[in-house]
């Protein structure tokens, strides 16, 4: 924080409280600025205080963009910047924002309708799905999911590994079917997915030299945050709306570029200099965020890696403790001894929402919602889309959507028939034979219904619904709310739900006016924002948008999730071969390099306590499997680690008497050799999976009969059978 208020007059005051690195960037004079920032460094600090220093030097904070890669991030910036004289007219948010942002202002350069509507992934689903019925396509040969992976690969510029074989028997037909027909079906009802905002983004400002004058005469000065996950439609955007005498700053890291799979080039940030001939890198390296312990076993995982910017972060905040690694006995112990540490670190006094559980596959979940529902300990799993992706949401918002835009047709399937008005599958497909007959969209079709062939009832309830969009659309310009609640009125939905008995319609109707109050927030929070804008901020919520800092419950999400943000307290769960490294991207080295960041990306969030678990065996589809340790585990200095071993326990972790308490762990140090009795002798020590570790006293008795005596470290002198004891030494 600054020390004293900064002002135009006196730009100073921004670097009083910067290192000598992050000074250097934040001045920096030149046309182009390479930052690249370890984790934690306090990258946003630098963004923030460059484009107060650049309006200070005198260009307009209008002529500045900003761009984030999470609405987060821009959200975070934007707050930041309107602490700073002249911060709040600087033009602050994602790729994605900004493409739709040109195409509502330009998109009919190019023949982009600008009311069209945004396609979030379940919408896209829908689509593609309804075209496989509509053509009679084999999901045998290309499932419809993985034909849309293949559609946004190949708009994402098609580098990489390929996310679907096209090379078995009539995959590469069926995917040649669906792209033709997807795009098709978009085009006509004015919709646009989230690879096209920024596909036809990048169209417009090639195509378009008007409009590509006006933009760069329009941004004096660019700045990227999290330039490594960009992707190659992304830094073609940026090269082509800079003009000669502009700007730009790009921040970010190569060892934290985690989003190969969806199209990020890493190359963007380690070629940036090759692009930008003029560049000056600056290293941001003092890490504020992390223990020496835990920045040196991050450090040692991903010094492995070869495509990265050669750098060491330091710390001045002490060594701290010993970053744990547990083995479990299995997945079902790992998630009780999840729990275990999170009621530990409560009864230490820590806050649970500074404890994360994070893992590399949301099914990791679920077993560990389970160990800390037992244990009374509240949780959330972060997913920011989940409330936007629940059914009664997604219903309500498509009523707006065709307000908004009369073809769009994702919407009117949805919720032609909901709740019910005698429009069924038959009554749909003669609509489409029509709709495909003219040439039109499915919804413009539904205004010639009678002329479809459709039932008398089907005809009917088509005509009710457009008679209520109708009636909405002719409403003076009102705030979003008032319209959400003439639609779900007007339509039978609200009362559909009120009348019901099912228990979960009361849920769902507590979900729809949860949405209507998002709305008013909305309002406040936008005060001249239209239904259109509505709709896109809910459209391309991200995951992160559904994290809670002050929730007072432990957070679970994925590592993806868990980018940019910071816990006092961190669990990594499931660190096991063909697991975390994940099994599809083995074999390939870009891909095991990207699952080495995205490991790194999570022991970095960790800013006191890193704990790290695998198990020794799991449950999988292929039934119970024996696992080994994630390979990451063996590069770490074994001074900064303290590994403990559960899995030779026979009995599983239990809450009960003394709750939370683990049995006592043996120590990765001693060699377990499991022996025979012939092999045991007075005096050894020994590990019992039940009672644990101790001293051999004696042995006797003969064949099936024979026993030892063993002095337990915690149960004391007990007498066992040996056929019975599995026994292993500990040497």
């Amino acid at each position: 924080m600054l020390d004293s208020p900064y002002t135009l007059e006196d730009p100073e005051r921004l670097l009083v409280d910067l290192n000598a690195a992050q000074r250097r960037a934040v001045t920096h004079a030149g046309p182009a600025l390479l930052v690249v920032a370890g984790a934690g460094t306090g990258k946003t600090r630098v963004l923030t205080r460059r484009v107060a220093w650049l309006i200070a030097q005198g260009i307009e904070p209008w002529r500045v963009l900003a761009i984030t890669f999470t609405n987060k991030a821009a959200d975070e910036m934007r707050r930041r910047l309107e602490a700073l004289p002249g911060g709040s007219q600087v033009w602050a948010g994602t790729f994605h924002r900004f493409g739709s942002y040109l195409l509502r202002r330009h998109g009919d350069e190019i023949g982009i309708d600008t009311g069209f509507t945004i396609l979030d992934r379940d919408d896209q689903i829908s689509v593609v799905k309804s075209i496989y019925r509509d053509r009679g396509l084999e999901t045998s040969d290309l499932r419809p999911v993985d034909a849309l992976s293949m559609i946004s690969h190949r708009k994402n510029g098609g580098g990489g590994r390929t996310p679907v074989d096209l090379t078995h028997p009539g995959a590469a037909a069926t995917f040649d079917t669906v792209a033709e027909e997807y795009a098709r079906r978009l085009r006509t009802a004015q919709l646009l997915d989230f690879d096209d905002l920024l596909l036809e983004a990048l169209r417009l400002l090639q195509e378009s030299e008007a409009v590509a004058t006006q933009v760069r005469e329009r941004f004096a000065h660019v700045l990227v945050d999290e330039y490594q996950d960009t992707n190659v439609v992304q830094r073609d955007i940026l090269m082509n709306l800079l003009g000669p005498d502009a700007g730009i700053t790009v921040v970010g890291d190569p060892d934290q570029s985690i989003y190969r799979w969806r199209g990020a080039a890493v190359r963007n940030i380690l070629d940036f200099d090759q692009d930008f001939p003029e560049t000056e890198t600056v290293l941001l390296e003092r890490n504020y965020r992390s223990t020496a312990r835990i920045l040196a076993a991050a450090e040692a995982v991903i010094a492995v890696n070869r495509e990265r910017h050669e750098k060491r972060l330091y710390t001045e905040a002490g060594d701290g403790a010993a970053v744990r690694v547990i083995r479990a006995r299995n997945g079902e112990d790992e998630a009780r001894i999840a729990a275990h540490l999170a009621a530990t670190w409560q009864r230490e006094g820590r806050r649970l929402d500074h404890i994360a559980v994070f893992y590399r596959v949301n099914a990791m979940s679920r077993g560990v919602e389970m160990a800390l529902s037992q244990a009374g300990l509240p949780y959330v799993v972060v997913a920011g889309t989940e409330f936007f992706q629940r059914r009664e949401v997604k219903d309500a918002l498509a009523y707006a959507r065709l307000v908004a835009n009369p073809k769009d047709e994702a919407a009117f399937l949805r919720i032609v028939n909901t709740p019910r008005r005698g429009v069924g599958a038959a009554s749909l497909q003669k609509l489409r034979v029509l709709a495909d007959a003219r040439g039109i969209a499915l919804a413009e079709a539904a205004c010639s219904a009678r002329e479809s062939g459709m039932s008398k009832r089907a005809v009917a309830g088509v005509e009710r619904l457009l008679a209520l969009l109708d009636r909405v659309r002719a409403m003076p310009r009102a705030p979003v709310a008032p319209i959400l609640d003439v639609l779900l009125t007007g339509s039978g939905y609200y009362a559909t739900l009120e009348d019901s008995d099912d228990i979960l319609d009361r849920s769902r109707l507590e979900n729809v006016r949860e949405l209507v109050a998002y709305a008013r927030e909305f309002e406040k929070r936008e005060p001249e924002g239209d239904l259109a804008t509505f709709l896109e901020r809910a459209a391309l919520v991200s995951d992160q948008d559904g994290y809670d800092g002050e929730s007072g419950r432990v957070t679970l999400m994925s590592v993806h999730s868990a980018k940019g943000l910071e816990f006092p307290c961190v669990l990594i769960v499931g660190a096991e071969m063909n697991h975390f490294p994940h099994g599809r991207n083995l074999g390939d080295p870009a891909s095991e390099e990207e699952e080495r960041r995205l490991f790194y990306v999570a022991m970095t969030r960790a800013r006191e306590e890193l704990v790290i678990t695998h198990a020794a065996r799991r449950q999988t589809y292929m039934g119970d499997e024996p696992r080994v340790a994630s390979p990451y585990l063996n590069v770490i200095p074994e001074h900064v680690l303290a590994r403990e071993d559960h899995a030779a326990w026979g009995a599983p972790v239990e809450w009960g008497a003394g709750a939370g308490e683990l049995p006592p762990p043996s120590s990765y140090g001693e060699d377990i050799v499991r022996e025979t009795g012939s092999s045991l002798a007075p005096g050894m020590r020994v590990q019992h999976p039940y009672f644990g570790p101790g001293l051999l006293e004696s042995l006797g008795g003969d064949g099936s009969d024979e026993r030892v005596t063993i002095d337990f470290d915690t149960h004391g002198r007990k007498q066992i059978l040996l056929r019975h004891a599995r026994l292993e030494r500990l040497s």
